[in-house]
């Protein structure tokens, strides 16, 4: 299957390659609104690139939900097709 991803869907993508983060974690890092985030995260959850790997209620009642990715990824060009193989 090949996935063309946008520049944000990438960097979130990346972003958890590295280590599971939320949503507001990785909108932190990159200055992405939170909203966008998790639109991209949904997305890219449905195409099977994340998976969800663990969530919480913490003490303020907030659920946290941390993703992780869940293929390999060819990082050898910036601009180009993300490769997914099945």
């Amino acid at each position: 299957m090949k996935v063309q991803l946008d520049p944000a869907s990438k960097r979130i993508l990346f972003a958890m390659l590295a280590s599971p983060k939320t949503p507001t974690e990785v909108s932190r890092i990159y200055g992405i609104p939170v909203t966008l985030v998790w639109q991209k995260v949904n997305r890219l959850h449905e195409l099977g690139l994340l998976r969800e790997v663990f969530s919480y209620v913490d003490e303020s009642g907030t659920l946290r939900r941390y993703f992780e990715a869940v293929l390999p990824v060819d990082e050898s060009e910036d601009e180009r097709e993300l490769v997914v193989h099945t």
